[in-house]
């Protein structure tokens, strides 16, 4: 049998129906979040810390980024780099990503999240911010690309895969990675 028009369709489930003409109307929900590496190992951290399912060790990836290269902290590299006055604001950053990696230091993905994050806002250092310390470049534009070039992206970077974040990683967190490998002599503040 051939139907003459859409009367004739049968319509099952909710809120279907049958559009006729030019209305271009839809019921389709998108949901558009990646499953990326962050997103993944974050699920993973969810489900370990939930069965408080820790280990005793930490990472190799995440030692590398740890322990410490050279005997000279951020406040040492600060006063080297005429930059005394950040020293309480870096240090207080520094101390709350710190407290953080502690509280979550037994889990082996939240270990993988922090190497991860840690990896990025060292080879942006590298790449992005020693380039401008060599060349002389002023202290507010190294802070601005700082904010820009290697915070917001790691920010937005959680956002876009759709993380379910549950240790909470916020700015003064991924700035406190910043200044706490100064602090363990990968990062420095003066040619």
């Amino acid at each position: 049998m051939a139907l003459k028009n859409q009367e004739q369709i049968a319509q099952s489930g909710n809120a279907n129906k049958v559009i006729a003409g030019d209305d271009k109307s839809s019921n389709v929900t998108y949901v558009t979040t990646r499953n990326g590496k962050l997103s993944t190992l974050f699920e993973k951290l969810k489900a370990k810390f939930e069965n408080n399912d820790t280990i005793s060790q930490i990472s190799d990836e995440l030692k590398k980024y740890i322990d410490r290269r050279d005997t000279l902290g951020l406040e040492e590299k600060l006063s080297n780099a005429n930059m005394n006055q950040y020293y309480e604001d870096f240090a207080w950053c520094k101390q709350e990503f710190y407290k953080k990696l502690v509280r979550y230091q037994n889990y082996e993905p939240a270990q993988e999240i922090f190497a991860f994050i840690l990896a990025i806002v060292l080879e942006r250092y590298r790449n992005l911010i020693k380039p401008l310390i060599r060349a002389g470049s002023s202290e507010s534009i190294i802070l601005e690309k700082i904010s820009k070039e290697i915070i917001n992206p790691i920010l937005t970077l959680i956002e876009e895969e759709g993380c379910n974040d549950i240790m909470a990683i916020n700015s003064t967190d991924i700035e406190g990675m910043y200044h706490y490998l100064t602090g363990n002599c990968h990062i420095n503040w003066s040619a």
